[in-house]
């Protein structure tokens, strides 16, 4: 993963503070939380992730992007250790059949 940004810009807090940890390369996975969708994101992925003005865009080697604006963020969480990952994901995957309100996305 590379990762690309104006250091001209002044870009919301959450952002920036995304920024300055990822450009610190200790890391192993990060997610993103929107409105209805959790984006996961690995560093060893094949993928360039550019933070712009207003939204960040991942452009993948295969030509897919994905493009997420600024205000549609909630919350980011960043994983230095592939294990806390892993069993993070084990909980989310826990579906549990009388709870199909959504409750399950854990951060």
């Amino acid at each position: 993963m590379e990762i690309r940004y104006n250091k001209d810009v002044k870009n919301p807090p959450l952002i920036e503070d995304l920024v300055n940890e990822l450009l610190k390369d200790d890391f192993v996975h990060f997610k993103i939380l929107c409105a209805n969708e959790v984006h996961h994101f690995h560093k060893e992925d094949d993928t360039i992730i550019e933070f712009q003005q207003t939204y960040m865009k991942e452009s993948r080697s295969n030509g897919d992007r994905l493009y997420i604006a600024y205000p549609d963020i909630f919350r980011v969480k960043l994983y230095r250790d592939m294990a806390q990952y892993l069993e993070d994901e084990k909980k989310a995957d826990a579906f549990n059949e009388i709870d199909w309100t959504g409750n399950r996305i854990i951060f």
